[in-house]
């Protein structure tokens, strides 16, 4: 393992990234369309696209995004500087729960995993570049914003890639340690950083993934939990799947619940499942004709539904009874075409010192 810390400024180092251009910046319950922002204040603009953020409404801050482009293959991070947001030469600037540690994954092509990550911490502001023992994709954080999880994989001749396990990196000694687990699953292109990735469990050292393909909350569904040496602890069986595409994280602060989707056959609309962590009950089934994802928790009582009406984008905080009460995102989606120009894909809430 090697790493070489480099003394900055963060807002330095923002400036200096590459491309950087700040922006001035129980019983199924059916999705309510008419949140009210409750705590509203002025919208800002969201840099790189046609989106603003209800900022300062509700508990948490945005302090990070990732755009997705290049008919899904392409993925540019953005991260908070202020009341402004910078892009970064990641494909995901991941704040930390508590805001002091970044995670980046460089590079924008998701066919490419990585086999260096750089952490950057905003207290002492010095960033790590730590190389790898495997190329990741998608980063985590624990819920206690001291543990990074990544999915790590084995490289192929035909730039296909097959997961053989996850590596988790704690700020306290930045040593990366790869834990071979799950079954060998190969991913190529679009599927790449996204199907079969792990997540956290709902505490730092325990982990998920999806086990098998099945993933349309059949009983043939499941997910396996593992701790951190690699060995399976349970399977959770027809609970759905995570929201591999779009979801900060699948468990919520407490771990007590986790949040599932299941598709339609066409893939465009989706069932979101609250499902309990120590029972794999289903408790909770939130439907609406325009929800196209699950993108994680809002504290322990609210999720983030992703919704779409029309050419437009809607990230809203919503209770467990499936009732939306905030707006924080509003986009328009801009088809140029052959795809739409960059759009949101991942959005990271974190609650503020």
């Amino acid at each position: 393992m090697r790493f070489r810390p480099i003394v900055t400024t963060f807002t330095a180092l923002a400036l200096t990234m590459a491309g950087v251009q700040p922006a001035a910046a129980q019983e199924p319950s059916t999705l309510d369309v008419r949140a009210r922002s409750i705590e509203s204040r002025p919208w800002i603009k969201l840099a790189g696209t046609a989106a603003q953020l209800n900022d300062r409404a509700g508990s948490l801050r945005l302090a990070s995004y990732a755009l997705v482009s290049d008919a899904g293959q392409k993925l540019e991070g953005y991260l908070r500087e202020g009341d402004r947001f910078v892009k970064t030469p990641y494909r995901e600037a991941l704040v930390a729960p508590g805001g002091r540690w970044v995670a980046g994954v460089p590079g924008y092509e998701l066919w490419e995993a990585k086999k260096k990550i750089d952490l950057i911490d905003r207290r002492t502001r010095r960033k790590y570049t730590i190389s790898l023992p495997a190329p990741v994709t998608s980063p985590e954080w624990s819920s206690d914003g001291r543990t990074l999880l990544l999915t790590a994989y084995q490289e192929h001749r035909d730039e296909s890639l097959t997961i053989i396990g996850f590596i988790t990196l704690s700020v306290a000694d930045r040593v990366p340690r790869l834990v071979k687990a799950g079954p060998r699953h190969t991913v190529a292109d679009w599927s790449i950083g996204r199907e079969y990735r792990f997540f956290f469990a709902g505490r730092p050292d325990r982990v998920l993934a999806r086990h098998n393909d099945a993933d349309d909350g059949s009983s043939r569904s499941r997910l396996a939990v593992y701790d951190l040496s690699g060995r399976r602890l349970r399977y959770y069986t027809g609970a759905g799947s995570p929201d591999e595409w779009s979801a900060a994280q699948v468990f919520s602060p407490s771990g007590r619940l986790f949040g599932t989707v299941v598709r339609d056959d066409d893939s465009t609309r989706a069932e979101i499942r609250i499902v309990s962590a120590s029972t794999g009950k289903v408790l909770r089934r939130i439907r609406g004709k325009d929800i196209r994802g699950f993108a994680g928790w809002y504290g322990d009582r609210h999720i983030i539904v992703k919704r779409e009406r029309g050419r437009s984008q809607l990230f809203q905080r919503v209770d467990l009874s499936g009732r939306a009460d905030l707006d924080l995102i509003e986009e328009k989606l801009i088809f140029n075409g052959a795809e739409y120009d960059p759009h949101l894909e991942r959005v990271n809430f974190v609650r503020p010192n």
